[in-house]
């Protein structure tokens, strides 16, 4: 599978980025699908996020579907924590100072 467009992910969510200097961008995350992976005994999950960064389309590795699929969840998380220091400025989700709908892991 692959993330070319939004009828290929299982979910997106489009959050708002504003930067120190004031500029306003959104930033689009997509999730594919958990599938077992051709090459390898495990599962893979593809992620990307648009707006911000190189806008690859990323597979995380897991033993299984949910592994898989919750490391995705955890390298969303911190690359958009990354990109908020980056920027010195602020994403969320719906208002500013949420979570961006992304907790850190603890």
């Amino acid at each position: 599978m692959a993330l070319n467009g939004s009828e290929a992910a299982i979910a997106e969510r489009r959050l708002a980025l504003i930067a120190d200097n004031g500029e306003t961008r959104e930033i689009v995350v997509r999730l594919g699908k958990p599938e077992r992976s051709p090459d390898r005994a495990d599962f893979s999950c593809e992620c990307q996020i648009l707006g911000r960064g190189d806008g690859k389309v990323r597979s995380i590795y897991g033993l299984d579907e949910f592994q898989a699929l919750q490391l995705s969840l955890g390298f969303i998380s911190i690359m958009l924590r990354h990109y908020r220091e980056e920027t010195g400025g602020r994403i969320y989700w719906k208002e500013p100072g949420d979570d961006m709908g992304f907790p850190e892991k603890e």
